[in-house]
């Protein structure tokens, strides 16, 4: 009677753990998107004194951040980055708990950042067609972020099948289903690179101020490049018989495309704190300052910001109406409301932009 021996692996292998690297970077990333969104709401609170929706929502998305890299963490703790091979089953459900989790909370971190930058498109731009597609792209994103929700909790029948194999029940094409959510998730990203685009057509300025402003407006579809290296990450696992070895692939480009969509969203907000603390360095570097510009039609127009009309703020005049869109201390995603100033446009405009 011949009996089945189990295999046996080199104890090298079974050591082998890539879970310190994954959780260097699930913690270096969220603090540094902490500290960015900190000062956000720092300039916006106490500098430009005009916080708003897009700041709550940035706040919001941090914390969904924080949550991804505490079920992260839970992961590596229960076996991510090591061999299967080596893992208990309890680990292994542990570890598939964990990502079930972590799942949902980027996703609802992932979708706020996104409205965010949309919100901050709204609030600097009076193009009807602009804010119409800012709109329309808000009420996508929520869209999808609730057929994220519920095709990620009802991927497996019964739901606890997902962590346990043992159960009986069926689950959906898990990999299709990830690379489906993955490619959405791309296009909003280019999307927004796109949008800064069309916002500042209209305006003619010169060719370095244009790329600056438009690079600024587009800095949160950089997490477009982190997204792609995620949905080549999420083939690996796709494809992998070793899935808690090959997952932190995903785990890192998950959290580093989160956190970078957070920081590059609020990296145009922080224009005002330089400007407050270092205004020597930044002061006199701000787009837009200090110059006059006319659209092609001649209906739009940035008056010089030190003129006796605008004293002090940057305004776009379209026909018979001005509309404040930037303090020159500050950013131009947000003018402080401290103070009206005559000859600018109605209030009710004004706080639209504001």
């Amino acid at each position: 009677m011949s009996t089945t021996t189990p295999p046996t692996f080199p104890e090298d292998y079974l050591r082998a753990d890539k879970g310190p690297k994954v959780l260097a970077i699930i913690i270096i990333f969220p603090c540094l998107a902490l500290l960015t969104v900190s000062l956000r709401l720092y300039t916006r609170f106490r500098i430009v004194h005009n916080p708003s929706w897009e700041d709550f929502a940035i706040f919001v998305a941090l914390v969904f951040s924080i949550a991804t890299s505490i079920c992260q963490g839970t992961q590596v703790q229960n076996g991510m980055g090591r061999h299967i091979q080596a893992l208990t089953m309890e680990q292994g459900v542990g570890s598939l708990k964990a990502l079930f989790a972590s799942i949902m909370m980027y996703n609802f971190g992932l979708t706020l950042t996104k409205v965010s930058i949309l919100l901050q498109y709204l609030r600097i731009t009076i193009d009807p067609p602009v804010r119409k597609a800012c709109r329309a792209f808000i009420i996508f994103a929520f869209l999808n972020c609730i057929q994220t929700f519920f095709t990620g909790i009802f991927s497996c029948y019964p739901v606890a099948k997902f962590w346990d194999d043992r159960i009986p029940g069926r689950c959906v094409n898990k990999p299709a289903l990830w690379y489906s959510n993955a490619a959405i998730n791309i296009f909003q990203d280019v999307s927004l690179i796109v949008l800064p685009i069309f916002i500042l057509r209209k305006l003619v300025l010169p060719r370095r101020e244009k790329i600056s402003l438009v690079l600024i407006l587009g800095l949160g579809g950089f997490a477009s490049l982190a997204s792609v290296f995620r949905l080549h990450a999420l083939y690996i696992v796709a494809i992998s018989q070793d899935i808690t070895w090959d997952n932190p692939g995903t785990a890192t480009w998950s959290a580093m495309e989160l956190n970078i969509g957070i920081i590059c969203a609020s990296l145009p907000t922080l224009r005002a704190f330089l400007a407050e603390f270092f205004p020597n360095a930044f002061a006199s570097s701000l787009p837009g300052a200090n110059q006059d510009y006319s659209d092609q039609s001649g209906q739009r127009q940035l008056m010089d910001q030190n003129s006796s009309e605008s004293a002090g703020v940057v305004v776009i005049k379209n026909e018979a109406s001005e509309v404040d869109v930037e303090k020159a201390r500050g950013t131009f995603l947000a003018s402080d409301s401290e103070a009206e100033t005559p000859g600018l446009a109605p209030p009710e405009m004004s706080q639209r932009l504001a």
